[in-house]
């Protein structure tokens, strides 16, 4: 049997907890794989099972969610040894420190390269600066055009909409076992908020419009990962106002959780108002995991936020308006049964159709071997 072309990826360790999108992408687009086999970095004891991978056990364990100077310290050794890989594609976010760590690390050892920016940075300014593959792929048309604006050629860029697994939507007593785990009323309506408590509005937003819910009894869970320091400082704020508006007992504060499909599976709808995703991907993976569990989803009128929108499977409001995020929530969890259940399938198959990992994979190993009959192998990264 003739050897496949393999992938090297180059991101955070590839383990549980499945709670970072964007190593979860490279565990998803690994498994997927058929027409290429995949090296991918993962803890010493936890390698990554399936046909076509094989795991380096770089890293100590799982890792925290901003890498620590001893891991990127692994990573950029291990780019400096010579192997049989025929690409080697990186996912993160852009930064200074990273990027001129993976130029210097390619000057040495050229490589054929691919940059996935999982989330955009702060600025556009500059940008070529951080940006050092020979192709580069989006995760939303808005980040692609925002690359075009910023001088970046056209021919360069590939938008390609982020994929998952598609789980099994649970049973009718399945979701009861699941409100049982989560300890959520079975007779409510259950918000789910899975969003961060820094770099936007959002969590206030949710708060504020928990007082107007007031259709049917509703219990509004804050599925928050505290990232930084600050965030638990946001949180105690969130906390005081949602008490100063006597709604404290209808909401379930949460921080990491390790098994959000669980926690979805018990909700009723998923909202995400946010004005700005820095920090997060593109397209937050938790949003397709929603539809694909049947939930409709409300979210900011924003790009690249709105980009998941493909169908009516939701609404997109204004940010900072907690009155049409309520007036969104009512209206789509107020439908009679039948109509209930339609839209809820609906979402799934939107899921399937346009987020399925199986044609995202798809799409990325036909860039992979476009690269390899038309780019030979860099003698320098361009500057």
């Amino acid at each position: 049997m003739s050897r496949l072309p393999s992938v090297l990826m180059i991101s955070k360790p590839v383990a549980p907890p499945w709670n970072d999108s964007s190593k979860n992408l490279v565990k998803d687009l690994a498994l997927a794989g058929s027409d290429f086999s995949y090296n991918v970095l993962t803890p010493h004891d936890e390698p990554l099972q399936g046909v076509g991978i094989e795991s380096e056990g770089i890293y100590p364990g799982g890792g925290a969610h901003t890498p620590a100077l001893k891991q990127n310290l692994r990573v950029l050794g291990r780019l400096l040894r010579k192997d049989r890989s025929s690409l080697t594609h990186f996912f993160f976010a852009p930064n200074a420190k990273t990027s001129a760590a993976a130029r210097a690390t390619l000057f040495v050892r050229p490589r054929l390269t691919v940059q996935t920016i999982c989330s955009t940075p702060k600025s556009f300014d500059k940008i070529h600066r951080l940006l050092f593959a020979e192709r580069l792929v989006t995760l939303s048309r808005h980040t692609r055009d925002l690359l075009v604006g910023a001088g970046i050629a056209p021919p360069r860029i590939r938008s390609i909409a982020p994929g998952i697994q598609m789980p099994e939507r649970p049973s009718g007593e399945k979701r009861q076992h699941l409100r049982q785990k989560f300890d959520l009323p079975q007779d409510h309506r259950v918000v789910i908020f899975p969003g961060d408590y820094q770099f936007s509005s959002a969590a206030q937003t949710v708060a504020d419009a928990t007082p107007l819910l007031v259709d049917k009894p509703t219990t509004v869970i804050f599925a928050c990962r505290i990232k930084q320091e600050a965030s638990k400082v946001i949180e105690k704020e969130i906390d005081a106002s949602l008490r100063q508006m006597g709604v404290r007992s209808s909401v379930k504060m949460l921080n990491q959780v390790d098994d959000i499909l669980d926690l979805l599976g018990a909700c009723d709808i998923c909202v995400l108002p946010a004005e700005s995703l820095y920090a997060k991907m593109d397209i937050p993976l938790v949003l397709i995991e929603a539809l694909a569990l049947g939930l409709p989803i409300v979210v900011a009128n924003v790009p690249p936020l709105n980009e998941v929108l493909v169908a009516e499977v939701g609404r997109a409001v204004p940010p900072k308006d907690p009155q049409a995020l309520a007036a969104a929530i009512d209206a789509l969890t107020s439908m009679h049964t039948e109509a209930a259940q339609q839209f809820s399938a609906h979402c799934i198959e939107t899921a399937r159709t346009h987020f399925d990992i199986s044609t995202v994979s798809r799409q990325h190993e036909a860039l992979y071997t476009e690269m390899l009959e038309t780019l030979s192998l860099p003698h320098r990264i361009r500057r």
